[in-house]
């Protein structure tokens, strides 16, 4: 007879029911079989000794399949069986990334035991008088990861190396276990510092106040790591993945840790700094990153009460090599982190008591931070490379006993001079000099600093730790010329001023006076510049040559401070002779380049026509729009009243806002306005009716204004050093630099029109056509790590990667992928800083639809015209007439079949200045040039 299916009221002899009950609650199985009660688990898989429902009948049984039936519904068994294995200590998962059926005549569970997979199938089998049918049967674990014991949301494939799941252990403790556990599969934590296996008293990865991360390597197969990443989930939670990637990737991860010594440290909660007394918090302008608060009193006062409270905590104002002291910005240190403050002032009050000064705390973030004793002044520290330079009281022996310990806890250790010799051969250790002393430190291979100390006046030491000269760069690249003179590749800032009769470059250089001399020498010479000898200074330090040339000539000034040499090049420009013009246009290609030269003649012509004073006319229905600037803004540039959300981020040098003004209005704005500040403005070749690009100049400081038309309204964006207020930087235009080391928290992912972007980025803009995605960021991460992170997402979202077509280098990437829409391309680059990504997939399905597809490796350009009237320009020195309203609902205007490349064009609308442009198309896309009333817009549509 069956017994009732409700767990525990099996109806049997009064003995056994009670036997068979107390089996049943030590499994929880809410019906065990009596015939096949649970046996203890001795490690063996054997199917079945697994848990069965009340009333199960068998129909065939073995170690590797087992079959029977239950006589409750196929929900309600899943159920049942569903807690009986989990109280057995069965962890259920799913395949990563599978959608699943809601039928309810069938269900599918696989679960995981230690070392052991199953598959439950129920469902309803006909054969047995639709009974519902369960099927045990072993799984086989081609890759064999752990599971948390309390992991939920669990997704797993036993056929390749991932797992995703969600803990609610602590990091370290989570850390701990797949160390172990791992371990015990042939696994091992592998060392950022040591590029190997990690010491057994090591530690078990990195943790991070947002997760943490460990990297594993086996020696089974050498070519591959096991990537250990804990994000943090909902509130106290954790989420878990591992995933295996080509070993290479640990190659970058080891030069990274090299290449800073406080790598992966945490940034300082501004929310926790010591503040004024009576300040007032400005909770809506602040955040985990950045406090805001102000407080009565002048603006010295302020500076030097903050000064004095942050001192008392610990923490040590410093300046950058070769920066002026700010009066507005302060730079500090305390131990591995940083901190920015600076200070606003009401506009329009003078500085009394009485004003309201308002003071910024932001986190800076440290590659290397360089240990400073506790009472050390006159600091100067550079926290992208290893320069410090400070004054204390200690003895020579207890400030290089300190050293010796502060820079061995962060990896560095001494180099000897056998060691030296061997990796630099025109390495001379001085160990000790006539006085004072001096040691030689190593990170990895290939960084090293010479630490040096000198006495001075009043038993004062001064400390000086820089890189030494033999492991500076000998041999200078070029990089690209700024106002057409020359500028070595590898600088930590550089610019310069052009104009009609001089031009200057300045640079910041950090090499030796000599390699930046032979650098100059040898490119003004193949430039035909001839040195002078007549009153020429050349001495270790200090350099002032004259070179001459047709061009006019220029004067080079060298000067070597801390560790960087200043670079100064003057050039005065000859008056050029007057130049023919040729007696009658032909098609040779001298002839088109001069027509090339001609257009951007006319162009920066049109821009310097532009930046007249503008004929203020008033309109038959009112004045014309006056824009005046907003009072008491932040950032260091004026910005029109009537500017709406507007975002200013002083630390990345960034401003962007939108107004309901138009293009022009706005950019005469700007003209005026900056030219009352003192600014000169310099020549862009972009000014039409969309767009305006304004760039300005003054003290060494530059700032671009690019103001565009978006919808009905005029968006602004601008950067440039001048307006980097919220860190301490070079009076230079900023360079590209060093990024900031990655951290977990740094590489979620999060989503910019439809894709990928890392939660640590400065800007990011996704756009959409019907046959085509794209996403552009700036992320202020190096590039391995921003390469990582889209190759790991990528292949979230199924995404195949072109192995054969990837170039990878240091400072760019460029990687074709086969995506479920399409084709694909990732490109990365490198300016100021910062990893430019570039993102795009293609629908070519829907592009051929629609009769936009371009032919294999050719580019396709198609013509549209919103203007009332036929309108004809010139594109590629070809006319083409484009009709009214054609292309505007329908690819039906005039189309090309081009090669790939760069095509100028040009546009006479009526009652405006000629308009030349150029585009560059590359293969395999679409692209439209659409005529409106003020010009030519170009657009990628695929």
């Amino acid at each position: 007879m069956r017994g009732d299916t409700r767990f525990g009221t099996t109806r049997l002899g009064k003995s056994r029911g009670v036997i068979f009950v107390l089996a049943c609650l030590a499994t929880l199985a809410g019906g065990c079989s009596e015939s096949k009660p649970v046996k203890a688990d001795d490690g063996t898989f054997d199917s079945s000794r697994l848990p069965r429902v009340t009333g199960a009948k068998e129909i065939f049984a073995s170690a590797a399949t087992t079959i029977f039936t239950s006589p409750d519904s196929v929900a309600q068994t899943a159920d049942t069986l569903d807690k009986a294995l989990a109280a057995t200590g069965w962890q259920k998962y799913v395949a990563p990334n599978t959608a699943y059926s809601n039928d309810p005549s069938t269900r599918i569970m696989s679960l995981k035991k230690g070392s052991q997979a199953l598959s439950v199938f129920i469902t309803i089998a006909p054969a047995q008088n639709n009974a519902t049918s369960v099927q045990y049967g072993a799984l086989p674990l081609k890759t064999d990861l752990p599971f948390t014991k309390d992991a939920s949301n669990i997704e797993y494939s036993p056929d390749r190396a991932l797992l995703t799941l969600v803990t609610a252990e602590p990091v370290d403790k989570t850390l701990d276990f797949y160390r172990k556990e791992l371990g015990t599969r042939g696994w091992s934590l592998w060392s950022e510092k040591t590029n190997g296996k990690q010491p057994a008293d090591g530690p078990s990865g990195v943790a991070l106040e947002s997760g943490g991360y460990a990297h594993y390597i086996t020696d089974k197969n050498p070519s591959v790591t096991l990537v250990l990443t804990l994000q943090k989930a909902e509130t106290g939670k954790f989420k878990v993945e591992l995933k295996q990637w080509p070993v290479g990737i640990l190659a970058d991860l080891h030069n990274a840790y090299v290449n800073s010594d406080n790598f992966n440290a945490a940034l300082v909660d501004v929310i926790r700094l010591p503040r004024l007394a009576g300040a007032k918090e400005d909770a809506a302008r602040s955040s985990k990153d950045r406090l805001v608060y102000s407080v009565a009193g002048s603006l010295a006062n302020t500076i030097a009460a903050v000064t004095k409270t942050l001192g008392a905590d610990g923490w040590k104002p410093y300046v950058a090599p070769l920066d002026d002291a700010h009066t507005t910005l302060l730079a500090f240190k305390k131990g591995p982190q940083g901190l920015s403050v600076s200070f606003t002032i009401q506009v329009g009050k003078n500085d009394q008591t009485s004003e309201l000064t308002t003071v910024y705390y932001s986190p800076t973030r440290l590659n290397f931070a360089l240990a400073i004793p506790a009472d050390a002044t006159g600091i100067v520290f550079d926290e992208n490379r290893p320069y410090l330079n400070a004054t204390t009281a200690g003895t020579i022996d207890a400030t290089l006993d300190f050293y010796r310990k502060q820079l061995a806890a962060v990896g560095w250790s001494a180099l000897s001079a056998a060691d030296a010799a061997a990796r630099w051969p025109n390495a001379k250790l001085d160990d000790k000099p006539a006085s004072g002393a001096q040691a030689y430190y190593i990170r990895g291979t290939q960084r090293v600093i010479l630490l040096s100390l000198q006495p001075r006046e009043a038993g004062k030491v001064n400390i000086e730790i820089k890189v030494p000269p033999f492991a500076l760069p000998q041999t200078l690249e070029a990089g690209q010329d700024i106002f057409g003179l020359p500028t070595p590749k590898l600088h930590k800032s550089a610019g310069g001023t052009g104009g009609t009769t001089e031009r200057e470059m300045y640079a910041h250089v950090p090499a030796e006076t000599g390699a930046v001399l032979a650098f100059y020498r040898r490119e003004l010479t193949a430039r035909n510049w001839k040195e002078q000898t007549a009153g020429a200074v050349l001495d270790k330090d200090a350099v002032a040559l004259t070179f001459t040339s047709a061009e006019g000539t220029a004067v080079l000034k060298l000067a070597h401070k801390y560790d960087l040499t200043t670079v100064s090049l003057v050039q005065k420009v000859a008056k050029p002779a007057a130049k023919a013009e040729p007696a009658a246009k032909d098609d040779s290609i001298d002839s088109m380049m001069r027509q090339a030269q001609q257009m951007m003649r006319d162009a920066t012509a049109d821009v310097a026509a532009a930046t007249k004073p503008p004929k203020m006319a008033q309109a038959s229905n009112g004045p014309a729009e006056v824009l005046r600037p907003l009072a008491g803004g932040d950032a260091p540039v004026p910005v029109p009243e009537n500017a709406e959300d507007v975002e200013f981020d002083g630390a990345d040098g960034k401003l962007e806002f939108s107004s309901p003004s138009d293009v022009k209005m706005v950019a005469y704005f700007y003209q005026y306005t900056m030219k009352a500040q003192g600014w000169q403005s310099q020549a862009s070749v972009i000014n039409n009716a969309n767009m305006v690009v304004l760039n300005f100049s003054k003290a060494r400081k530059a700032v671009s204004f690019t103001i565009m038309k978006m919808g009905n309204k005029t968006n602004v964006t601008a950067d440039g050093s001048a307006l980097k207020v919220a860190a301490a930087n070079s009076a230079a235009p900023a360079a590209d630099t060093q990024a900031q080391p990655a951290t977990a928290d740094d590489l979620i992912a999060e989503e910019s029109g439809g894709l990928p972007v890392p939660k640590r980025h400065t800007m990011s803009e996704g756009t959409t056509t019907p046959f085509r995605r794209e996403l552009n960021a700036n992320v202020p991460l190096d590039l391995s790590a921003v390469l990582g992170f889209y190759r790991r997402e990528l292949g979230k979202l199924n995404w195949k990667e072109d192995s054969k077509g990837a170039a990878v280098t240091a400072d760019s990437a460029a990687i074709a992928y086969a995506s479920p829409e399409g084709p694909a391309v990732l490109k990365l680059g490198r300016k100021n800083g910062e990893t430019i990504v570039r993102l795009a997939v293609k629908n070519p399905d829907a592009a051929a639809k629609a009769g936009v597809l371009p032919k294999p490796g050719r580019v396709k350009v198609m013509f549209g015209n919103i203007n009332g009237a036929e309108t004809a320009l010139t594109f590629n020195n070809k006319t083409i007439k484009v009709a009214a309203g054609a292309g505007t609902t329908a690819p039906d205007g005039p189309t090309l079949d081009l090669a790939p490349g760069k095509y100028k064009y040009s546009i006479k609308l009526a009652g405006r200045p000629v308009q030349n442009d150029e585009v560059e198309v590359g293969a395999d896309e679409t692209w439209g040039l659409m005529i409106g009333p003020g010009g030519v817009l170009a657009l990628q549509a695929y």
